[in-house]
């Protein structure tokens, strides 16, 4: 679905893609959000990585109005509530500041808490040359 906004010189169309891009830019500069993969479900995968954004985020928009679930990973050590609801108002706030669309609700699924070990994990190795 998109959104349509029709001004004096033609429509502004907003894909639920740039929405689901916005919120997923948003959550990973939250402080506590793990950027690691999960095995939780094959939907979930790869949550938050380099390449894409739009994993683990499910969105609905209704005429001006955006319902989110987001699906995250918290550090270990982190307030699992702060995290969440640090998560919440980035999203809201991005998503209304750059789109004019209202977000009536950011729902927070934590599915997995992620230690500094399994972090390093899944860094990928990197070469070192010498000369």
């Amino acid at each position: 679905m998109e959104n349509n906004e029709t001004f004096e010189y033609g429509q502004v169309k907003i894909s639920d893609d740039v929405v689901i891009i916005i919120a997923g830019i948003a959550t990973s500069e939250v402080k506590g959000v793990s950027t690691t993969r999960t095995g939780v479900t094959e939907g979930i995968t790869g949550l938050f990585s380099k390449n894409t954004y739009s994993k683990g985020i499910k969105v609905e928009i209704n005429e001006n109005t955006v319902v989110l679930d987001i699906f995250i990973n918290v550090e270990y050590g982190n307030k699992i509530n702060e995290v969440a609801k640090n998560v919440q108002m980035k999203v809201k706030q991005e998503i209304e500041t750059m789109t004019d669309l209202t977000v009536a609700s950011v729902n927070v699924h934590v599915l997995n808490i992620v230690q500094e070990k399994e972090k390093q994990k899944e860094l990928p190795e990197t070469e070192i040359i010498t000369d």
